[in-house]
């Protein structure tokens, strides 16, 4: 069995309660629970005895008589009570018979110095006697006390020493009127002590006065002297402990306490002063303690609750801190400071809401208390409230400006709420207050950054990094903001640095890898991606930049099989979606690719990339309104701030049917006016260093992402060929691609530099084309692929030239001129379609013929009995209109195939068939044919006995190799440039009766030719020298127009001339001396 605790005896707890409204100076408290235990038990000796000091306390000195006779009467054994009812005695004026009790004690045995100094005051009473005020004047003086009439107590005072001028009584109740009126008290004090030396009230009075202004050297030697006459004094005990405690004595103060406690365990206050020592100290859990005992004696008390619930949030007892608040508030229900208190209790636990609501209610009774709003912001910020939380945070702010912890909590609130240049401003004052405090500079940097000011970022995590060389996120970061400018070189140096310090950082591997696959670097890539992974298989980036990585180096299997991995983690982002997508494209899986896009912009509908890449998909399906939607998205996504998605629009553009002149024009200087607004003001008139010699030897500068095996490459080689013997030129290659190949290697040869450029940020390249001091600067990408046209914007060179890559104008006022002919673009006619000078050459470009193409076979309609049209252009041409329009042509030929080639040759092609199929045209009249090798590509010309062109982005290339394999094509010619080029170069050979000015025009003239079967045999026959005999197959006569352009272009600006148009060939070369036109 379990033995259970004795019950306390209930007026053992009522005489502990009675004693601590004693010690706390709640008389009447006090005195109504003694009488209380007394009605019980009518001979309770202490009962007796408190209850007889209490009313001496209170001046009752003759009431007090009769308890402390009854507690002497219980217990003759107990010395303090022979003591204590002869102070008495004395007190009420019976000094004689107080002699008598004091005697009678020493005579018990009761002889000790507090003993023989009460004598010795009985004595020197009995002495004064004679000269001592009476009884009742005494008594007066005391009821004036009790009634709060304490002027009128000092009259009497006063009134009194003038007649017993030596009364020690007289000056003892002058002091305490002129005390409790606060008024200087002082002299009487003294003049008490003067007359009872022996008297350790006195003392201790003077000490309490002294003490009240601050005189604690005084004080304290008051509280001493008393100590002397009365060791047993608690009080000042405890009151020389608050004097030493003011005076930083804290140990000292503790001591004197302690004592004050030994004496009087049940001294509340001594246990309150004790505790508060305690806590400036630094000993919480000893303070703690002493809070707690104080409590136990006056449970009522709303500091001690308060105090007690502030150290138990010190150490981290949340529970027990709301507690002591909530006891608090109990008590005092307004109490502001308690309401916070509760609030950081409640925090502490982790009960936001709540602590939230407490919080509230403090800054309702006192918006004034310390922390409130820091710690309310804090609660808030936690709950996810941003907006409350900036509220609160500046609230916190207005009463602590200088606070940089502040600052950056509220910079993280403002991050939150994606207001990230609020961000800044905060993080740059709090990095203002505390400027070596490495995380403010890292998160201003990281605010920086994705506010796009990189240059900025870079300086904030310079000035982290000066604070702490070798931090890995510093180190990381910077690394980052170094790539996304195309600091390769450096970047690199800070990842390798990383990985020093920390080997098992996978973020410094990622990031390193991140900077070798810029750098075109793959294998080396795919190396740290692979660490990375090994460090953290579950490292999401690693996967996703290794699968870009393998995708880069063709390995697509092995891509599809990273982002598989991606799959196995659970993870089902937006950005896995992408990359499996790009994989399954490159697979020539569309239709699963075209899923993943589609899934990846259910996840992340601004996802830009996604929108491009799908776009571009759907166009090679035929589907290109919905293609150019998707792109349209993408800059919507970029806030029209996107290049490449900008670029591709316009590509796709060219190639819609929907699209006249001035809607592509406009949507062209569109284009340019956005990249002309994000650069500075001054970006295209910064002066060049170029020496104005119009003689002199030039440097020009070709920029391409095709110098490899790319339509641009067969026409440009020859031309470059001629212009590397030329001994007044220079050239000088900005490849933007990483790939290489055998064609690649070719114009290499041709040039006196070459650079690659893919890695190169636009303000990298441009300082780089002014460095090596270009004089003309030719763009050969257009809007296509791989263009550097925001570069040209940023007119790095004198002169700039526009020429082969893309059929209309750039829309950059920065571009000079555009080089064409006058069969694609008639002097005069097509101007308004361009911001730059239209320069004609003899020929836009050369044609050179594949050396590997086999012989001319003869007509397959004579052994087919029916006439073969064929096509071999790209999907992304294919558009409905251009289907519908060629289907009429077989309508009108029941007997007709046709043969198209260049595709998927499988079910990809699909929405071919089908649009034939809505046109009439059976599926057995189609042949298609997969895009092969060149030998097969050429080949397959003996098949065919009429192609067929698209529109309104005419094929040339695929023409051009068609009428060297004896196919005349038949082609569709319009307004715009893009629709004129096949035209124009079936001009070039006199075959201007294959371009049809209508849709009716080109069915007549596809009906036309199958029912001229002979003349088209002949002309097959003939077609190869005949091509070998024009213009288009001269590029000695292009590169002769294109060097007479040049010199012209540069004697203009050394003459310092505005740009024109002119004819290479019939233009006066002296500037200023031929008539000048311009639209």
């Amino acid at each position: 069995m379990t033995a259970n605790a004795p019950p306390v005896a209930p007026l053992e707890t009522e005489l502990q309660q009675a004693i601590a409204e004693h010690q706390a100076g709640r008389y009447a408290e006090a005195e109504e629970l003694y009488l209380s235990i007394l009605q019980v038990q009518p001979y309770h000796a202490i009962a007796n005895h408190n209850l007889g000091l209490l009313a001496g306390q209170v001046g009752q000195y003759e009431a007090g008589l009769p308890y402390l006779h009854k507690a002497l009467s219980v217990e003759p054994d107990e010395g303090q009570f022979w003591l204590s009812y002869a102070n008495g005695l004395l007190q009420a004026g019976q000094a004689a018979e107080a002699l008598d009790i004091i005697d009678t004690a020493i005579g018990r045995g009761l002889d000790n110095d507090s003993s023989q100094l009460l004598r010795q005051r009985v004595m020197q009473a009995i002495a004064e006697a004679a000269l001592s005020p009476s009884q009742e004047d005494k008594e007066h003086i005391v009821k004036l006390y009790h009634s709060g009439d304490f002027a009128q107590m000092e009259s009497a005072c006063r009134d009194l020493l003038e007649k017993f001028p030596e009364s020690s009584f007289g000056w003892s109740v002058l002091g305490t009127a002129l005390q409790v009126q606060g008024k200087d008290a002082l002299a009487a004090l003294h003049k008490t002590v003067k007359l009872t030396p022996y008297d350790a009230q006195a003392h201790g009075n003077l000490g309490n006065a002294l003490q009240d202004i601050s005189h604690m050297d005084a004080a304290i030697d008051s509280y001493l002297r008393a100590l002397e006459i009365d060791p047993e004094f608690a009080e000042a005990h405890s009151n020389l402990g608050s004097a030493l405690q003011s005076q930083g004595r804290h140990q000292e103060a503790s001591a004197s306490y302690q004592r004050a406690l030994a004496i009087r365990p049940d001294y509340a206050k001594a246990h309150f002063n004790l505790a508060n020592t305690l806590k400036t100290q630094g000993k919480l859990e000893q303070a703690a303690n002493s809070y707690r005992s104080a409590l136990e004696f006056m449970p009522h008390d709303t500091e001690a609750h308060f105090q007690l619930g502030e150290i138990s949030h010190a150490l981290g007892h949340f529970d027990e801190a709301a507690s002591s608040f909530r006891a608090q508030l109990q008590i005092t229900p307004l109490d502001a400071r308690a309401h916070a208190g509760l609030g950081a209790a409640l925090q502490g636990t982790g009960q936001l809401e709540n602590a939230v609501a407490s919080y509230r209610r403090a800054a309702e009774l006192d918006p004034a208390i310390d922390m409130l709003y820091h710690n309310m912001a804090l609660a808030l910020h936690s709950l996810e409230q941003y907006d409350a939380a900036v509220d609160a945070y500046r609230q916190a702010l207005a009463t602590a400006a200088d606070c940089a912890p502040l600052h950056t909590r509220l910079a993280e609130a403002y991050r939150a709420l994606g207001q990230t240049e609020a961000a800044v401003a905060c993080y740059r004052e709090a990095a203002r207050l505390h400027s070596d405090d490495i995380n403010i500079h890292i998160n201003l940097g990281v605010c920086l950054n994705n506010l796009g000011h990189a240059g900025q970022a870079i300086d904030s995590y310079r000035r982290a990094l000066h604070i702490d060389g070798n931090s890995i996120i510093t180190l990381n970061n910077l690394g980052v903001a170094l790539l996304d400018l195309h600091q390769f070189e450096e970047a690199i140096t800070l990842q390798q640095h990383a990985i020093r310090i920390s080997p098992d950082s996978e973020i410094a591997h990622c990031n390193l890898g991140a900077c070798l696959q810029a750098l075109g670097k793959f294998e080396e890539a795919e190396a740290s991606y692979r660490q990375a992974l090994a460090l953290r298989p579950d490292y999401i980036i690693a996967h996703n930049n290794l699968c870009t990585t393998l995708q880069h180096l063709g390995r697509h299997e092995e891509a599809l099989q990273v982002c598989l991995r991606v799959q196995e983690l659970g993870l089902d982002t937006a950005e896995f979606h992408f990359n499996i997508a790009n994989s399954l494209q490159a697979l020539s899986q569309t239709d699963a690719a075209k899923t993943h896009y589609l899934m990846a912009l259910e996840r992340n509908p601004d996802f830009a990339e996604a929108h491009v890449n799908l776009g571009a998909l759907l166009q090679q399906q035929g589907q290109g309104e919905q293609g150019m939607a998707h792109i349209r998205q993408a800059l919507q996504a970029k806030h029209g701030h996107y290049t490449m998605a900008h670029s591709n629009l316009l590509f796709s553009l060219s190639h819609s049917d929907t699209a006249d002149a001035d809607t592509l024009f406009a949507e062209h200087c569109r284009y340019g006016a956005l990249i002309e607004a994000s650069l500075d003001g001054t970006a295209a008139s910064r002066p060049f260093s170029n020496t104005q010699e119009p003689e002199r030897r030039l440097r020009i500068g070709l920029v391409s992402g095709d110098f490899n095996n790319h339509a641009l490459a067969s026409f440009l080689a020859p031309v470059l060929t001629v212009l590397a013997g030329n001994p007044n030129l220079a050239l000088y290659a900005y490849y933007n691609k990483i790939m290489e190949d055998a064609d690649t290697e070719k114009l290499r040869a041709c040039m006196d530099e070459w650079r690659n450029v893919t890695a190169l940020s636009d303000d990298a390249l441009e300082k780089l084309i002014r460095t090596d001091a270009i004089d003309i600067l030719i763009d050969l990408s257009g809007h296509s692929a791989a263009n550097r046209l925001p570069v040209f914007a940023r007119k790095p060179a004198p002169v700039q030239v526009s020429w082969m890559g893309y059929p209309g104008t750039t829309g950059l006022r920065a571009m000079d001129y555009f080089l064409s002919d006058n069969k694609i673009l008639p002097a005069g006619q097509f101007d308004h379609q361009f911001l730059e000078k239209i320069v004609h050459l003899p020929i836009s470009a050369p044609f050179t013929p594949y050396g590997g193409s086999a012989g001319i076979s003869p007509l397959p309609a004579l052994a087919n009995g029916h006439v073969t049209f064929g096509s071999f252009n790209r999907a992304n041409k294919l558009n409905r209109k251009v289907i519908a329009l060629w289907a009429q042509v077989l309508r009108a030929l029941p007997n007709s195939v046709m043969l198209l080639a260049g595709l998927n040759g499988d079910e990809r092609d699909d929405y071919l068939r089908a649009w034939f199929a809505e046109e009439g045209i059976d599926n057995t009249r189609l042949r298609f044919h997969a895009r092969g090798n060149m030998d097969e590509y050429m080949q397959l010309h003996h098949q065919v006995d009429v192609c067929l062109n698209t529109f309104p982005y005419t094929g040339t290339t695929t023409l051009c190799h068609a009428l060297w394999m004896g196919v005349p094509t038949l082609s569709l010619s319009g307004s715009t440039i893009p629709t004129r080029a096949a035209a124009a170069y079936l001009g070039h050979l006199g075959l201007e009766a294959f371009a049809a000015d209508d849709e009716e025009n080109f069915v007549n003239k596809g009906i036309f030719l199958s029912q001229n079967i002979s003349a088209l045999a002949h002309l097959r026959a003939t077609l190869r020298e005949r091509l070998l005999q024009a213009p288009i197959t001269k590029p000695a006569l292009v590169t002769q127009g294109l060097e007479r352009s040049l010199r012209i272009m540069w004697r203009r600006w050394c003459a310092q001339l505005p740009p024109l148009s002119f004819d290479a060939m019939h233009h006066d070369q002296q500037p200023g001396t031929a008539k000048e036109s311009t639209p």
